[in-house]
């Protein structure tokens, strides 16, 4: 009877924390879906490019620009771990992917960075 009670006691723990997972994930999204718009003025500006890692890169511009590069990629490191942990695959692997992702959806004028690391715009 105790591993019963042990044993349901594990999956309602793995439970509520994969629902605060998901949640927390829910809140990332939500923020840098609230950004995007200031970020796509910034890419369009030139102030900010996209590097070859999956982040946002200042390239030009002031306290704002980092403020924004710096809230952004702090949401995209918490998405890249989500993402890995599920496929098991690595963070880095999954910006990686994510940076070929945005450089193929990138708006003309964007600053990108190529694999050999080489920024060019598109």
């Amino acid at each position: 009877m105790k591993n019963i009670l042990r044993s349901i006691g594990v999956v309602l723990a793995l439970t509520v924390a994969s629902t605060a997972f998901c949640q927390d994930i829910a809140a990332v999204k939500q923020r840098m879906a609230q950004r995007l718009p200031q970020l796509d003025a910034a890419r369009a500006s030139g102030a900010v490019g996209e590097n070859n890692r999956g982040f946002a890169e200042v390239r030009g511009g002031g306290g704002d620009a980092h403020q924004l590069v710096a809230a952004e990629n702090a949401d995209r490191t918490e998405v890249y771990a989500a993402v890995s942990k599920k496929t098991g695959s690595t963070p880095e692997a999954v910006g990686q992917a994510r940076a070929k992702k945005i450089a193929e959806n990138a708006a003309p004028g964007v600053w990108l960075q190529r694999e050999s690391g080489e920024w060019y715009r598109k």
